[in-house]
Order: structure tokens, then C-alpha cells, then sequence
């Protein structure tokens, strides 16, 4: 019973529960782009439940030295009913999704569409605390994306080591919707793994003696 205990604890710590939430862009609350997608823990303006919400990641929508903060549009960028853009055309934009202890950030996948079926060349790049918006280490894409298309770049959930960074280059020109992300159990370090192993062996000696 012991070795059965210690065994689904180790399992428990280790699990990686899979939670999602999807930024519609709908509709914000009162506090704008400042709180949006913050510690969501149930039903909201603005975003949908995927895989389930994501109560320990919160986000930064980085305004623009230059231009400041970024706007939503509810048409323009080809079938996106809604997107996050810019009044102004190539404007940089970074997201930047940061996680409580214990906790990591999942990027599922986002939506690309170009402002009035327009052809832009974009450049997406996403990393977290191994990579840097000059060397990004989980995701780049750089293409011109033709007009009235919805693009869907991200082919595969990708997991973040501290907080995680999506950057895009030309907001306004590019509006982007749909991001989908998620929060993950931090995984047990191999030393934790090595500690229970070594304790099956400890209790499996002890009962052989007895």
C-alpha cells in the first residue's frame, strides 16, 4: 500500500493537465486590453473555454513605443469576425503570456488574415526565458500572406520554459485572432524521479526482510 501511495503521488506531480482558453476577441470588459486574458477561472467576455480555463497565466499586450496600444476590429481581416490589430499599418506587437510558480504556458494555435485582402509579408516569432525575440527558440514564421485567407501557421502545441513571447511584426497590416493557449504542471525534475525510484527500492527491500 506504501509503495502503491508513493507511486501515485510522483504520478500526480508529473501529470500535465491540459487547459485551454481561446481569445475570441468578441467582446473586452471595462478593463480593456490591460486585464484581458487574465487568470481566467470561468465564463468571460471576450474568450471561450477550450480544453478548459487558466487560472495561473496572465498576460501583457506590450503597447508600441511609437504607435501605442492595439486596437480590436470586428471586420477587415477575411473571415475573422474579430482581430486584434492596430490603426496604424506595421506597427510590431508581443503578447507576452506569463505563468505562476509551478505552472507552464501551452500555445496551442492562433489565426493570421490581412487587412483588406491585401498581401503583407509577416513575421511571427515566438520563445520563452531560453530564446530572445532576435534568436526565437519555439516558433518563427516569415511569409507574405496572401489576402482574404485565414492562416493557421502554428501546426503544433508548443511548451514554454518560464514565460512565453509572441511577437508579430506588422499588426494593423496583420490581425491575428483565435490564440489559443493553455497551462501545464510544471513536469517533475528527473532528480525528484530518481528520489522515488530509490524509494520503491528502500520499501521493496524493507518487506523482502520482513
Amino acid at each position: 500500500m506504501k509503495t502503491q501511495l508513493i507511486l501515485a503521488s510522483l504520478l500526480s506531480l508529473s501529470a500535465m493537465s491540459a487547459n485551454a482558453t481561446i481569445l475570441t476577441f468578441e467582446s473586452i470588459g471595462p478593463g480593456g486590453l490591460n486585464t484581458y486574458g487574465d487568470n481566467i477561472s470561468g465564463p468571460g467576455t471576450g474568450y471561450s473555454e477550450g480544453l478548459g480555463y487558466t487560472p495561473d497565466i496572465t498576460l501583457t499586450f506590450k503597447p508600441d513605443p511609437q504607435w501605442g496600444q492595439y486596437s480590436v476590429y470586428t471586420s477587415g481581416y477575411a473571415s475573422l469576425s474579430s482581430a486584434l490589430g492596430h490603426g496604424n499599418y506595421n506597427v510590431p506587437g508581443e503578447i507576452v503570456f506569463t505563468p505562476s510558480n509551478g505552472v507552464s504556458v501551452l500555445l496551442h494555435g492562433f489565426d493570421l488574415a490581412t487587412w483588406l485582402g491585401v498581401t503583407y509579408r509577416t513575421d511571427i516569432r515566438v520563445w520563452d526565458d531560453n530564446g530572445s525575440r532576435d534568436a526565437p527558440n519555439l516558433f518563427s514564421f516569415d511569409q507574405s500572406l496572401l489576402g482574404n485567407t485565414v492562416y493557421k501557421p502554428l501546426g503544433q502545441t508548443l511548451l514554454a520554459d518560464g514565460a512565453l513571447h509572441l511577437y508579430i511584426s506588422n499588426l494593423g497590416s496583420t490581425g491575428i485572432d483565435n490564440i489559443s493557449f493553455g497551462q501545464a504542471v510544471v513536469p517533475v525534475p528527473a532528480a525528484v524521479w530518481l528520489f522515488g525510484s530509490a524509494m520503491l527500492g528502500l520499501l521493496g527491500v524493507s518487506k523482502r526482510r520482513v
